[in-house]
């Protein structure tokens, strides 16, 4: 298959052009690429990068780049801008399509002026419009029977859905033991910020996808100890508190805390449970005193 250079394509008249357009329902959220860290010596420069852009022919993807050296402990920032423009494309004798020759929409390359890139979006859009009229929307070949090897089940949709997106969604819970130390033979009480139901959905390609999720707490009262649970409340402070413990030696205690969540989800007709997730903030060291009498003469 032979590479387009599409920046230089899109600068020439556009009578030369072949370009592409998928038509996406909505516009995309915006996207953020992995960073990177370079240094030597006293300088450390961090590279991140995000994006926002509206695929429509013609529009301009705007992204950037923003460079951190830090010197010596002292941040210089620099923000570099990045364009690109989405442009349409003819597409022929491709077998992915059921109707080519047809219009998809690919991306020119990137650049770092804007003047540049308004002149792409300018001849982006002209192309778009000499070619809408004549070809219609490449529509993707997809195989039409439920019962190949190759179409993924309910089940393992959302399977796929749980332990991928919803693991990375799920609230972790936050907590603490006021008033930050416990005292020998009486109560601690753990107090936390926590979501213990959580609802999730999702369109997928055989229907819309719902998944209900809940959490329980549970907690280790010191590192030799099991954990302790489960608990179905976040926790209150005294005297109303649901989850608690006492110590019998001074001294001090790593506390932990973790979320273990199990949900229910439907699709496509079809039903089931989900488990095996587990959310979890750092934990805490809490400092534990005896109480002493004196007796005084």
């Amino acid at each position: 298959m032979k590479t387009v250079n599409f920046r230089r394509k899109l600068l020439l008249s556009s009578s030369t052009l072949l370009l592409s357009i998928i038509l996406p329902a909505k516009s995309s959220t915006p996207a953020f690429a992995d960073s990177s860290i370079t240094g030597t010596g006293g300088t450390i420069t961090v590279h991140s990068s995000g994006s926002s852009n509206s695929v429509v022919p013609g529009g301009i993807i705007t992204s950037s780049t923003t460079t951190y050296t830090y010197y010596n402990g002292w941040p210089i920032q620099q923000t570099v801008p990045i364009y690109s423009v989405y442009a349409p494309l003819v597409v022929s004798g491709n077998s992915s399509y059921t109707n080519e020759p047809c219009l998809i929409m690919t991306t020119t390359s990137q650049t770092t002026s804007y003047s540049e890139a308004y002149q792409l979006e300018a001849a982006a859009t002209q192309t778009w419009n000499s070619l809408n009229g004549l070809y219609p929307s490449c529509a993707p070949a997809v195989s039409i029977s439920s019962n190949s090897q190759n179409t993924p089940s309910p089940a393992q949709i959302v399977t796929t859905y749980w332990n991928t997106t919803i693991k990375n969604q799920l609230p972790i819970p936050r907590f603490s033991i006021p008033p930050g130390y416990a005292l020998t033979g009486l109560p601690a009480y753990l107090v936390s910020t926590c979501e213990l139901a959580e609802t999730f959905a999702d369109s997928t390609p055989i229907g819309a996808a719902t998944v209900n999720a809940t959490g329980e707490l549970w907690v280790k009262w010191n590192s030799s100890e099991n954990w302790s649970g489960p608990y179905n409340s976040c926790g209150l402070p005294w005297p109303n508190g649901t989850i608690s413990h006492v110590y019998e030696k001074e001294g001090s205690s790593k506390v932990s805390l973790k979320e273990t969540w199990s949900a229910s989800w439907k699709l496509g007709g079809a039903s089931g449970t989900l488990g095996g997730l587990i959310t979890s903030p750092s934990p805490i060291t809490l400092p534990v005193h005896s109480i002493t009498s004196e007796i005084y003469s």
